[in-house]
């Protein structure tokens, strides 16, 4: 076959250390250069589960995606998302929203695509210019399901620009192993979701942006770790 899969699992951790939720995802990479992600994430503070499969081309640009929720065990929406040159549009069915068609137009491709699972928040990063790392870069367009902090909204179809900066290359220890990283932050305070807590994330060095860890700041101090990893 001419694939090839990275499996992992991460913890997400509180500010007390205690863990609050976890994250299984597996992507493949196919031989064209398409990548597929398929995550699981379960928050325990709300009672949140997500299920997102998630396709990108070779260049990382968005192709489809798959987004359903569950909030305390209930059922809260779930939808199919399809991308081309000139946005996105989507299906979904929610409490929220009931039936839902959408489409939103962008003046150029969407650039990424973000649905909430920790390992998706790493494609989100694929559109910086490593070439141009000594400088911030902003990222636009870009989409995504829900604005909200956790997901737990919709799903359906937002527009999003962020700005992200390169804060240099590392070697950290994780409970998966050592690896060389590169670390991230996200310039989120002129964006939609101006507010949010600072967040870095680190992801591996080698081109493939798997989350080896991520960190949310105050006030709400939450932390992500990779706590297993597998490639075949």
């Amino acid at each position: 076959m001419q694939h090839r899969t990275i499996r992992g699992k991460l913890a997400y951790v509180g500010p007390d250390d205690g863990v609050r939720g976890r994250e299984h995802f597996a992507m493949t990479v196919h031989g064209d250069g398409r990548r597929i992600l398929r995550a699981q994430s379960e928050i325990e503070e709300g009672e949140v589960l997500r299920d997102v499969t998630y396709t990108v081309d070779a260049q990382w640009r968005p192709v489809e995606a798959f987004v359903r929720l569950s909030v305390a065990d209930r059922f809260l929406g779930s939808g199919w998302f399809q991308f081309d040159g000139h946005g996105g549009r989507c299906e979904t069915f929610s409490q929220e929203d009931g039936r839902l068609s959408q489409e939103l137009r962008t003046p150029e491709p969407p650039r990424c695509f973000g649905a909430h699972p920790i390992s998706g928040d790493a494609w989100m990063l694929t559109p910086f210019d490593m070439a141009r790392r000594d400088e911030p870069q902003v990222i636009s367009p870009a989409l995504m399901s829900s604005l909200a902090f956790n997901g737990a909204t919709g799903p359906r179809l937002h527009t999003l620009t962020y700005a992200l900066a390169f804060r240099g290359e590392e070697s950290i220890e994780v409970p998966a192993g050592r690896f060389d990283a590169w670390k991230f932050e996200f310039l989120l305070d002129d964006s939609e979701v101006a507010g949010h807590p600072p967040y870095h994330v680190w992801v591996t060095a080698d081109g493939d942006y798997v989350v080896l860890r991520a960190e949310v700041g105050a006030p709400r101090h939450y932390r992500y770790l990779l706590a297993e990893l597998e490639r075949s």
